[in-house]
């Protein structure tokens, strides 16, 4: 804006016209005025800028978000037909033992039938030797209830030998898959507060830039209001110079003659 001495100083004659200075004064006001116009447009310029840009960076993290997400869901579902395949082969390998022990007790029952059919025959050859040969069926008993009990008690160890294998396997699993789900947490609670910090710093940015724009528009009312007394104290001066000037002039002249318009 113009020197406000400048503008309001007398004129330098007394023509109805502005002055070249009065003029410039203007015109130099003028474009102050347009350049803050510009300045406060760029300004707003600038805002929606931003803003545009944190409202794709948010979206951006949206999509990274629903990214891993999937990736959890993924490596989930791969971890649970990993256990499954190995409940499968559990399960196969159990079968096989199963079928193994049938194909024994098929086995030793037809080698019963045998002793059996034997033993029938050595009784009927053997008539007279009937006690030796009760104590041989009875020693017989004996050592197939003794083979029958180790059988058991082996077919017990095999069990809880794989049903020990078989919870420490899903006890392993399942202490995998926790420490994944905690460093998943943990992983999203650092991104989330990352994500809050850089939030509230640009939170506190955008208050900053409001504030000085409406200092900027405070300034620019009160540079508008000084302008408009410079005027005002011009127009007054111009109007006490022409009353002067008219009051002078009819004092310097002798006899009365009409009032001179003013210049």
């Amino acid at each position: 804006m113009a020197d406000v001495s400048q503008v309001a100083s007398p004129p330098a004659h007394d023509g109805g016209g502005m002055t070249n200075s009065q003029m410039q004064a203007n015109l130099t006001g003028a474009k102050e005025a347009r350049k803050r116009a510009e300045l406060d447009a760029q300004l707003l310029a600038n805002r929606i800028a931003l803003l545009k840009q944190e409202e794709e960076k948010a979206w951006k993290k949206i999509e990274e978000t629903r990214k891993r997400a999937s990736e959890i869901m993924d490596l989930r579902k791969q971890n649970e037909q990993k256990f499954n395949a190995k409940e499968e082969f559990y399960k196969a390998k159990w079968e096989s033992i199963r079928n193994a022990q049938a194909q024994n007790a098929m086995s030793r029952d037809k080698a019963k039938a045998m002793r059996d059919e034997t033993r029938r025959g050595l009784m009927e050859q053997k008539h007279m030797n009937a006690q030796s040969t009760k104590h041989q069926s009875k020693q017989f008993l004996l050592e197939k209830k003794a083979r029958q009990e180790a059988d058991q008690e082996a077919n017990k160890q095999r069990s809880a030998f794989l049903k020990q294998r078989k919870e420490e396997a899903k006890r392993r699993m399942e202490e995998e898959r926790l420490a994944q789900l905690e460093k998943f947490r943990e992983d999203y609670e650092a991104r989330t507060a990352q994500e809050d910090l850089l939030r509230a710093r640009t939170d506190a940015l955008v208050a900053k830039m409001e504030k000085e724009e409406m200092e900027l528009i405070q300034r620019l009312q009160n540079t508008q209001t000084v302008q408009r007394n410079a005027y005002e104290e011009l127009e007054a001066a111009l109007g006490q110079t022409s009353q002067q000037i008219t009051s002078g002039s009819r004092h310097s002249q002798s006899g009365p003659e009409k009032p001179q318009p003013a210049a």
